[in-house]
Parts: C-alpha cells; sequence; structure tokens
C-alpha cells in the first residue's frame, strides 16, 4: 500500500505490479511494505526505496529522484532472498531453521554491520555461501529458512532492469562477454553510474540500457550485443519464492 499526495488531493492504490504515473506527485507515504520509485516509466532510471517507517517524505527531498514516473512494491529481498540474501532485510523470520531463537545483532561480532534487530539477515555479504543467518548465541550462527526468490532470477519482470539471474547467452546462442572487459566490443556500461543495473564483475544479462529486456555484449568480435533468451515473468509460469 502507498499513499500519494497530487497537488491537493491524496490517493490511495494497492498493487503488486509496476505503475506507471502520469499525475505530478508532491509527497509519497508509504501504508505497508516497501516500495521503489523510478525517475522514469516502466521500473526505469535511478531509483529511491520507501518503508512505512519513512513517514510522509517530498519528492524533492528523495535522493537520486525528483520527480516519480514510476513505482512498484518491494518483494525481493524482503519477503525472500536474492544473491544468497546479503542485501535481504525481511522482517519475517526471528528465529533459525531449527526454531531456535535469534538474538540482537548488536551482541554479535557483526554488530557494526548488520541493522540492530533480532531478525535473519546476512549482512555485508558475509557468509555468501549461506541463506540469511542469525546468531543464536553470541558465537553460535545458524541458518534461517528464507526462501528463495524466482521473479528476476529464474525470469525478468518489466523491462528487466532488476533482472540478477545467471543467463549468460544470447538468443542466438552467444556467449555473453564480462562487462568489465572492452574487448573486443568497447563500451562505457562498466561505470560505477550503472551498479544500479547490476552489472559488475561478471557475464550475466543484465539491461543498463533501459531498453527492451535484458542483454549483453558478445565475445563474438563480429557480434556485438544481443538479447538474450530470459522468460518474462508471470503468475501462471512462475512462483514467487522457492524454499
Amino acid at each position: 500500500w502507498y499513499q500519494r499526495r497530487v497537488r491537493k488531493a491524496v490517493v490511495s492504490t494497492q498493487s503488486t505490479g509496476n505503475l506507471n504515473v502520469t499525475s505530478t506527485i508532491r509527497s509519497v507515504k508509504v501504508i505497508k511494505g516497501e516500495f521503489e520509485l523510478f525517475n522514469k516509466t516502466n521500473h526505469r532510471g535511478y531509483l529511491a526505496k520507501l518503508t512505512e517507517q519513512d513517514g510522509p517524505t517530498n519528492v524533492v527531498d528523495l535522493e537520486h529522484v525528483d520527480v516519480v514516473r514510476s513505482f512498484s512494491p518491494l518483494l525481493s529481498d524482503v519477503f525472500c532472498s536474492l544473491d544468497q540474501g546479503w542485501k535481504f532485510r525481511g522482517s519475517i523470520r526471528s528465529t533459525s531453521k531449527s526454531g531456535k531463537a535469534c538474538i540482537n545483532w548488536k551482541r554479535t561480532p557483526l554488530a557494526d554491520k548488520a541493522t540492530p534487530n533480532h531478525y535473519c539477515q546476512n549482512p555485508d555479504g558475509t557468509n555468501l555461501a549461506d541463506k540469511p543467518f542469525c546468531y543464536i548465541s553470541e558465537t553460535e550462527t545458524e541458518e534461517c529458512d528464507i526462501p528463495s526468490c524466482i521473479w528476476n532470477t529464474d525470469c525478468f519482470t518489466g523491462i528487466g532492469t532488476q533482472y540478477r539471474g545467471k543467463q549468460a547467452t544470447t538468443e542466438h546462442g552467444k556467449n555473453c562477454n564480462n562487462w568489465n572487459s572492452d574487448f573486443p566490443h568497447p563500451h562505457s556500461y562498466h561505470s560505477p553510474e550503472y551498479n544500479w543495473a547490476g552489472v559488475g564483475d561478471h557475464k550475466f544479462c543484465r539491461n543498463p540500457s533501459e531498453e527492451g529486456k535484458p542483454w549483453c555484449y558478445t565475445t563474438n568480435v563480429f557480434w556485438r550485443w544481443d538479447y538474450c533468451s530470459i522468460p518474462r515473468c508471470s503468475r501462471d509460469s512462475f512462483d514467487f519464492y522457492r524454499f
């Protein structure tokens, strides 16, 4: 749920998908959950994240976003985890997989990296081989029973700017090149400016150009880039998460 103030009117909306905005939004308040706000339509451009804890927020005060053109409820890394959960910040589990109570992260060796609560996390990329976990004592850790996200991992939503899966071949069978490489095709998408799109030291399909769907530069000197063969997410074809 979110609430938006358009000029002097207040409108409430409920959605589980992407919504484009046609009115001028001056302030936003999240009633329940978390939302991503984008300065371009269809999940494109820079984004800002708001939660119910933020309260009423003026759009002019949002970092990177001076106008809201689209928004989406944030589900990944809130109700399920991506990338072994190193960004997971959901408050859905306060017990380990075996049912033992998690202690507050303030009492653990990771107090300087973790959010100070007693929910399962994987702070700052530690234990990347594991799912989110917690401390059940000041020295003992145990994995948590947090489901893994499927949407934007096995399939893509919108135009694929949020896709973080590991597809590395294209629709025409070409191998994807590492995003940090300029050979055989020089480009600028290894700039930190595009970190929001998930590019980096890997060869997985992404969409930093904000057009079409996930794609990549190929290793073929005669084939600069190509779209990737990744299915589009739909409720009929994909569950949202798996345990």
